[in-house]
């Protein structure tokens, strides 16, 4: 029986995914996107009509008003399609020898450059989309330079403002720049505000240790490489490949959304492996990855997210 390797090398990104990026909680449940073949995905909308006037005087069955359940399916293309080649010297042949190498290959490459790469884009892409919106930009996006004195006041407020607009008080999550951890550490003490840290949370599934909990809402701090304004995507041709601040890109010193707004999408495409004897470029083991992903947020829940932005 062939060795499923596409299986086994996605299930060793799963697992270091979820146990190193601050991202990880941005997968949607099952049942929310579906694959439709190629690069395109399909994102469910559930929507239901509001409430009618109740007829008491009416026995026929007809006093309770006509609602209206519809759950529609949008095609969206991911942007993201990315792809490496790992060469590995010759090696025992056996199956087990091999499986334990390549592994020790793949994982490595999940918890260091795919981890970094989906955090800065998925936050960079929450970012982006609130820019664009003319309207809220004005309120959820905020330029303050997070200090001992302002940091947990500015991100408090910027959470109101978005509860408020968005009509929902409760399931935020925050992800703070590690640079600004200790402006909330020298806040902490002597505020009314409730803060406490070196906490444990599980965020849709996914377990965060060492989280800030700020009047109860979780804190996830992340590095400031991965949270930019702007972001270069590296070709891989003549560079190291992932992504990279870009032109003008500044920090964001935190980032707040709804935990079931951000639907972060993947997909190990295609696994491609060629043995040192089916291999003809060199003595070894080849081993090729097609990777494609995006985050996609449903229009109406542009409101549920909100930045602070270093001036």
């Amino acid at each position: 029986m062939a060795f499923d390797y596409a299986k086994a090398y996605q299930q060793f990104i799963d697992e270091e995914l979820a146990a190193a990026s601050a991202t990880a909680w941005m997968i949607p449940q099952a049942g929310k996107v579906r694959f439709a073949g190629g690069r395109d995905v399909e994102i469910s909308t559930l929507t239901t009509s509001g409430l009618g006037n109740y007829n008491a005087s009416k026995a026929d069955g007809s006093a309770y008003p006509s609602g209206t359940v519809r759950n529609t399916w949008k095609t969206y293309p991911m942007a993201m399609d990315r792809g490496v080649k790992f060469s590995l010297d010759r090696m025992d042949p056996n199956d087990t020898g091999f499986i334990a190498t390549a592994e020790n290959v793949i994982r490595e490459f999940a918890r260091n450059a795919l981890v970094k790469e989906q955090d800065a884009y998925r936050i960079y892409r929450i970012y982006a989309l609130l820019e664009a919106n003319a309207a809220l930009k004005k309120t959820h996006i905020v330029s303050a330079a997070l200090t001992k004195e302002n940091a947990i006041s500015t991100l408090s407020a910027l959470l109101q403002a978005v509860c408020c607009d968005a009509e929902e008080a409760e399931g935020y999550v925050a992800l703070v720049s590690q640079k600004n951890k200790t402006a909330f550490l020298e806040a902490a003490s002597g505020t009314y505000h409730d803060v406490a840290f070196g906490c444990t949370v599980s965020i849709n599934g996914v377990v965060y240790e060492n989280t800030m909990m700020l009047d109860g809402l979780p804190c996830i701090f992340v590095p400031q490489a991965r949270m930019k304004t702007a972001i270069a995507v590296q070709d891989g041709g003549g560079n190291s490949g992932g992504i990279l601040p870009g032109e003008g890109a500044k920090d964001i010193a935190a980032l707040v959304t709804h935990c079931e707004t951000p639907l972060a999408v993947s997909r190990l495409d295609s696994i491609k492996q060629f043995g040192p004897e089916e291999n003809q470029f060199f003595d070894g083991t080849s081993i090729q990855a097609r990777y494609l992903y995006d985050l996609f947020v449903p229009e109406n829940r542009i409101a549920t997210a909100g930045a602070v932005v270093n001036p």
